[in-house]
């Protein structure tokens, strides 16, 4: 990623393309999407193509802890959809795109991942046709609530290991 003044926009609208498409179609997106990743992840630094798969398993280990504690459920499987770990690897090319550069100031990261993160598994629920699921709805978002805002404030903050000095 060019380290400039600039905003990356094909990044924020790829990830907004590539979540919906996932969300809606699941397996049937997978190609086109992992395409996208791929192009993306090599227009990257060293750096930051290792800050993007650290951010990629820290979010898989998150969500798979989250489903073995019924705080998210797929149906008909115990464990994360394929489809799923795209969007995973999607969010930690974005995070790393545009996303932790919007989030420098903790109070300001802690507020949008609060809000995005949860509102995106809430969007993602009422998008799959039932395939995502909460099965205790206020436990569920009160937990996503909490690990958005730490997430959000850790990816700003984390920004300065893997950015390139200008």
């Amino acid at each position: 990623m060019n380290a400039g003044k600039s905003f990356n926009w094909r990044a924020l609208i790829g990830f907004e393309l590539c979540w919906f498409a996932l969300v809606l179609w699941q397996h049937f997106a997978l190609l086109p999407v992992a395409l996208y990743w791929l192009y993306g992840f090599s227009r990257l630094a060293r750096s930051e193509r290792v800050a993007v798969l650290l951010i990629l398993l820290l979010g898989i280990g998150i969500d798979a802890l989250l489903v073995q504690l019924k705080v998210l459920q797929f149906a008909d499987s115990a464990l994360l959809p394929f489809w799923f770990l795209m969007v995973w690897a999607v969010f930690a090319l974005a995070a790393v795109e545009f996303m932790a550069k919007v989030l420098t100031n903790p109070w300001l990261a802690a507020l949008l991942g609060a809000s995005g993160g949860p509102l995106s598994y809430w969007g993602g629920a009422a998008l799959s046709g039932g395939v995502l699921q909460f099965p205790s709805p206020v436990l569920s978002i009160t937990v996503l609530i909490i690990i958005w805002a730490i997430l959000a404030v850790a990816l700003g903050q984390g920004r300065r290991f893997y950015v390139q000095a200008s």
